[in-house]
């Protein structure tokens, strides 16, 4: 999926007018200058390395979902994020690590907290990924939303840097897995923890990633861009900004 922060292209001509003096006797000249401005666009592309489709979900074994947003070719140097959503109900938004019956896994030598510490990062890494090329992740709801009728816990993980035209993000989130805690009574058909019914079927569990990018002009920081894009689209009435 793509989001297009698409500026208008304007073309504006100005007529400059030098007179040579007060009266019609001197000599007057017109000089038209035409000074026409093009248009940018972001143009990005959410990349997911995933193991299959309806892949199960058995307590303790990785499901990889590698994640990350690539800019086009004929793009401006833009940021970018993303955001993804878990059922709550899967999903302890209090103590992300330990109550969650559903985790999601970022790449840890890519997290911007994480980046100096070496035991995160990846096999023959032997200097700490770049700060402009890690995420920031802090692991707070940013709202609840519901979808097709089941809500969901949304979370936003921003690159710390930014992209200029053809580039790629280092990998963001990277795997998905279901708590070891979690059974399946086959009695009642139900997952169950410690006997009780967690109440929804891990056969039909969807993690919902949409990836965003803006312009990075005018703004510093990937925070300032992430708010200005939020500012924006609560002012913007529905339907007027392009998600395909």
């Amino acid at each position: 999926m793509k989001k297009k922060i698409v500026s208008i292209a304007l073309v504006v001509c100005l007529a400059l007018v030098a007179i040579a003096g007060a009266s019609l006797a001197y000599f007057t000249d017109i000089d038209d200058a035409t000074n026409v401005f093009t248009s940018g666009k972001v143009d990005i592309t959410l990349n997911e390395v995933f193991d299959e489709e309806n892949a199960q979900l058995i307590p303790g074994v990785d499901i990889q979902k590698d994640v990350t947003i690539s800019l086009s070719e004929d793009s401006v140097e833009s940021y970018v994020w993303y955001t993804y959503a878990i059922p709550a109900v899967l999903d302890d938004a209090n103590d992300q690590a330990f109550n969650n019956i559903i985790h999601v896994n970022h790449a840890g030598r890519n997290w911007l907290g994480y980046q100096n510490n070496e035991k995160y990062w990846a096999d023959g890494q032997t200097t700490a990924t770049p700060e402009d090329q890690c995420w920031i992740i802090d692991n707070v709801v940013i709202e609840q939303k519901e979808i097709d009728g089941v809500l969901y816990n949304v979370y936003a993980v921003l690159y710390n840097g930014t992209l200029d035209a053809g580039e790629e993000t280092t990998i963001g989130m990277t795997k998905v897995y279901c708590d070891t805690k979690v059974d399946f009574d086959n009695e009642t058909g139900k997952y169950t923890i410690n006997g009780q019914d967690i109440g929804f079927d891990l056969n039909n569990v969807k993690i919902i990633v949409t990836a965003y990018g803006i312009q990075a002009a005018t703004f510093d920081t990937v925070q300032e861009a992430y708010a200005a894009y939020n500012a924006q689209l609560a002012d913007l009435p529905a339907g007027a900004v392009d998600i395909d």
